[in-house]
């Protein structure tokens, strides 16, 4: 399908102008990061994030009073009373992200300390309470302890369906609860405040070793793949191939800071995938060079056959990166919180990539043939022009004397 045809766009004619843009959009970007700093997740810097999920509206007073140091923000959508809070960096190792959150259990629920909490509590301690008490006289055989972890598990999985429960009547509607039971756990347990939807910590040691590792896999993915583009093409497209995967890094790296984003290891993630949408289009662009290197039978200028190149692919690039960047738009839309600063990235990426494949591997390519070559047509390595017009071509059907 194509939605361009014989399009003649002199794209190497504003290369100068992207190059500027490229260049000022990351030097704002780089002093902004020097200026404000960069928003790293615990994945890199420490410290613990939690979700938790309360019955009424969030005390956001009381946990500000609790936390003065965490950053808390609203979690999905306004109805759920969602909150993530985002503990400062540790200075040592343990479990953070636990610790705080028995603080607050024991602050906001002082029943705690006679009853269960039913929307606090894991399986083990409501299967010991209704194993201890055996509501449904099953003994104390180890078939009676399944039969009560297995209730128990229920009540977990019935709490995680609704996010917790806000009144008994959703407790004793879990299939299988006896009377008894329900009983049991009305007299017994409590339903708290909140419920803890996730809680993960990362030590500061855990957090250095991830941060170098996610800055060599984006170094080492890039070179990998200028290595292998000067293989399978040539140098000087390996090198542009390199220079134009810098450039979409430092880019996505300005660009997530100047909108405040989180650099985290699913951000990483993004970068690499970034890097791998890039190269892919650049690939496509110097396989069209090269067959038409192959086809043309007339001289051509450099500058003209990597301008008819691209405007011949240029269809294919459009769909591509419109297509991804519709699937993107609905993701950053209503992909929640978890995935938006990733999907955001993905989405600057995929025009930062369609920028470097349209002008900033042309503008390298025809630099290194202007700089290098001995002929402007020319190339380092291999030669890039075409068939001169005044040379004799040989056809089947000329005779062997007129062949000379």
């Amino acid at each position: 399908m194509e939605i361009f045809t014989n399009t003649r766009i002199d794209f190497l004619r504003w290369r100068y102008y992207v190059l500027a843009f490229t260049l000022l959009f990351t030097v704002i970007g780089f002093g902004w990061f020097a200026v404000r700093g960069l928003n790293v997740g615990i994945d890199f810097s420490g410290g613990a994030n939690v979700v938790l999920r309360f019955q009424d509206a969030v005390p956001l007073d009381q946990l500000r009073s609790a936390l003065p140091s965490a950053t808390i923000q609203r979690y999905g959508r306004v109805e759920d009373n969602s909150v993530l809070i985002r503990l400062p960096r540790l200075q040592q190792e343990g479990d953070y992200a636990g610790q705080v959150v028995q603080s607050l259990h024991t602050s906001m629920n002082p029943e705690a300390a006679q009853k269960l909490d039913l929307n606090f509590q894991g399986r083990a301690a409501i299967a010991e309470l209704m194993k201890s008490e055996d509501p449904d006289k099953r003994g104390t055989t180890p078939a009676a302890h399944n039969y009560y972890y297995e209730l128990a598990q229920s009540i977990i999985t019935k709490r995680s369906e609704l996010g917790l429960f806000r009144n008994y009547g959703e407790v004793t509607s879990i299939p299988g609860l006896s009377s008894a039971t329900a009983q049991l756990l009305a007299s017994n347990t409590f339903l708290g405040q909140f419920n803890v939807l996730g809680q993960e910590t990362v030590g500061p040691q855990v957090g250095r070793e991830l941060q170098n590792k996610a800055i060599w896999a984006i170094a080492l993915s890039t070179l990998a793949m200028g290595i292998y583009i000067a293989v399978r093409f040539d140098l000087r497209f390996g090198v542009a191939a390199i220079v134009a995967l810098v450039h979409d890094v430092f880019m996505a790296f300005a660009f997530l800071v100047l909108v405040g984003g989180e650099f985290s290891l699913i951000t990483v993630a993004g970068f690499l995938m970034i890097i791998g949408y890039s190269i892919n289009d650049t690939v496509v662009i110097y396989d069209r060079v090269r067959e038409n290197v192959k086809k043309s039978r007339v001289r051509e200028n450099f500058e003209d056959l990597v301008n008819r190149s691209l405007n011949q692919t240029l269809s294919r690039t459009i769909l591509t990166g419109g297509s991804t960047l519709l699937i993107l738009l609905s993701l950053i839309l209503f992909g929640g919180e978890v995935i938006h600063d990733f999907s955001l990235l993905l989405f600057a990426g995929v025009i930062i990539g369609t920028l470097s494949t349209l002008w900033i591997v042309p503008s390298v390519v025809f630099a290194w043939n202007r700089w290098f070559s001995k002929s402007p047509s020319g190339s380092s390595g291999r030669r890039m022009e075409t068939p001169r017009t005044d040379a004799p071509v040989l056809d089947a059907k000329t005779p062997r004397s007129a062949k000379g």
